[in-house]
């Protein structure tokens, strides 16, 4: 049985409204559901269900060879997906004792974080949009076009890399790649700084997140958050 079905909310205040929101709700993407309680744009209490986006990976990763299960890890967080090919292929390469060759490391290294800028294009750019602001997200895609051809040079493939290997990557870097890396971060330094302005100091964005829940250092730490 659902986890909300089995909670009765306590009685709220004239005014107040309890609502569904997903896994439907574009802004949640299928994967969660939650019970709100809202005073306004005020969310007074949220109870989470989880578990709409499982797809049986579990299941499949006992049907196929190590390396065949790869291209699914892909699909765990398809917005970084270089990172669900990292952690799999650092498994299985410390269950086999398999050392990894430094120049792999380096290759890696580079498409996660390229992987990484991208991933936090979506997830500040769809954030400020949800926001209202709109502008600031079209910056970011138009950037992340720039990863999404380097990554595509790398090894194929836009979202869905499947670019690295147990025991290290499926291909060297293309000849010119380093170069084309390098006048693209000179390129995004100085669009960091446009986008900093459009979104930091806006007042609608300060008033709607500012010291809504803040975050002790302990918790920070206990929990693993990173920050962008």
């Amino acid at each position: 049985m659902s986890p909300i079905a089995n909670l009765e909310p306590a009685p709220f205040d004239e005014g107040k409204m309890l609502l569904n929101m997903g896994p439907q709700h574009p802004a949640t993407h299928g994967v969660i559901n939650f019970l709100v309680e809202t005073d306004g744009e005020v969310i007074d209490r949220a109870l989470s269900e989880v578990g709409y986006l499982h797809r049986g990976i579990e299941k499949i990763g006992e049907l196929v060879t190590y390396p065949g299960f790869m291209p699914y890890t892909d699909r765990v967080d398809y917005v970084a997906a270089m990172f669900a090919n990292e952690v799999y292929a650092k498994a299985v390469e410390k269950i086999l004792e398999v050392e990894v060759p430094r120049r792999g490391e380096y290759c890696r290294v580079i498409s996660c974080e390229l992987c990484r800028i991208a991933s936090h294009f979506i997830g500040t750019g769809t954030m400020v949009m949800d926001l209202g602001a709109f502008t600031p997200f079209t910056h970011w895609v138009r950037e992340r076009e720039t990863i999404n051809d380097l990554t595509e040079k790398l090894c194929g493939a836009r979202l869905t890399y499947n670019y690295h290997r147990i025991g290290g990557v499926m291909g060297d870097l293309p000849i010119g790649f380093d170069k084309e890396v390098l006048e693209f971060l000179d390129h995004l330094e100085p669009i960091i700084e446009e986008f900093d302005r459009l979104i930091s100091g806006n007042e609608i964005f300060i008033q709607r997140l500012g010291n809504l829940v803040p975050v002790s250092a302990e918790e920070a730490i206990n929990y693993g958050l990173v920050g962008g």
